[in-house]
């Protein structure tokens, strides 16, 4: 296969996806069953930070029987689940293309249907999931007498454990900034606590949409904020609202960083 495919790259945050838009494209072998390791071939080589367009992944989007499909690889060429950055950057593509509705649209994968909010035109809102403690249960009263689930130092700020989405994370909460040569853990989100309505977050490699909802989701059940916040992670301002009987809520917009081709040469498997 030798052939030149059109992208765009979409940003929100810092976390940036390749868009390939094949809503109006013909079926190809890129469709076939060895389109996966073409498509796995084409993420590692676009993806690079040295010689492509650095990003996080690539997002194939195509028409379907009444929604879009999506279909990700992330900069390793490995296929999953579409995360919810991929799939609000897709919307933007998707809006444009006229193809979402009054107030929503959504995205089919292998696995799941994502729904996504327009807000306006600009703005785009998922909910991500509903936070839980490491043993299952709804996140509430993680500060029992004990502290159960909590832990602090001074170096560390109140860290709180919390599963969403299917996945664990550790969340440290800081009500001033950090001393500047405290030790970061990997895969830790951050976030300094500005006001009851506003944090600033640092993602720990984690999604930026899954980063700012644990952060609030954290700091709701530590009584350091309200329900409804404006996060700062990656120089982006996100929304993010938690209903006390509900997922959380993130509102971002995504933003265009550019458009190109990627010349796709002959696949070695």
């Amino acid at each position: 296969m030798r052939m030149n495919l059109p992208f765009l790259k979409v940003r929100v945050a810092d976390c940036s996806w390749i868009l390939f838009d094949r809503l109006s494209t013909p079926r190809d072998e890129l469709d076939s069953a060895e389109g996966e390791g073409l498509w796995s071939s084409i993420a590692g080589d676009i993806c690079s930070r040295a010689r492509g367009a650095a990003a996080d992944g690539i997002a194939v989007i195509r028409r379907g029987k009444g929604s879009a499909t999506i279909r990700t690889w992330n900069s390793a060429g490995t296929m999953g689940s579409p995360s919810p950055v991929s799939v609000i950057c897709a919307s933007r593509l998707l809006f444009d293309a006229g193809m979402a509705g009054a107030e929503s649209l959504q995205l089919r994968s292998l696995s799941s249907l994502s729904e996504v909010i327009v807000i306006d035109s600009r703005n785009f809102g998922m909910a991500v999931g509903e936070p839980l403690r490491e043993d299952g249960k709804a996140l509430v009263d993680v500060f029992g007498k004990s502290g159960q689930g909590l832990s602090a130092s001074a170096a560390s700020g109140i860290v709180v454990p919390l599963i969403l989405g299917g996945v664990s994370i550790e969340v440290a909460l800081f009500d001033r900034p950090p001393e500047k040569r405290h030790a970061r853990r990997p895969g830790r989100i951050e976030a300094l606590v500005v006001s009851r309505h506003e944090l600033r977050v640092r993602r720990g490699g984690h999604d930026p949409v899954v980063a700012a909802a644990a952060a609030v989701a954290a700091a709701v059940v530590a009584d350091y904020a309200d329900r409804e916040l404006a996060v700062t992670v990656g120089g982006d301002g996100l929304v993010v609202q938690w209903p006390e009987d509900g997922p959380v809520f993130v509102a971002a917009a995504p933003e265009y960083c550019f458009s190109g081709e990627f010349w796709a040469g002959e696949h070695q498997p």
